[in-house]
């Protein structure tokens, strides 16, 4: 018998029926759990959180715009250790109103 096939042998598992059954539908109720996240994922878009450096990079303004921006409220954005990251969907809307970005 060659080598790799020596140590390859088959266990096999009963179970009755009625367990069987319940497993199988808890199996399917988290694949159906999973396929419905995956699904509001794929339609949501990717909102991400960006440093200030970004924002400014991208907006093209001045780390003080963005300042002023944060103090008027007219941005959200969230403080981790003393650091502003801001949501991507957060910057969308930003730029869909239209909102007076002085630069430098």
């Amino acid at each position: 018998m060659p080598k790799i096939f020596k140590d390859k042998f088959m266990d096999v598992i009963t179970i009755e029926s009625q367990t069987f059954r319940e497993l199988s539908a808890r199996i399917n109720l988290i694949a159906k759990f999973v396929t419905t996240v995956q699904a509001r994922v794929d339609d949501e878009p990717a909102d991400s959180w960006v440093d200030n450096y970004e924002v400014c990079t991208f907006l093209k303004i001045s780390e003080r715009t963005l300042q002023r921006l944060r103090a008027s409220g007219l941005v959200k954005y969230t403080l981790i250790r003393k650091n502003a990251f801001y949501r991507i969907s957060e910057i969308q809307r930003l730029m869909e109103e239209n909102i007076n970005l002085q630069p430098y």
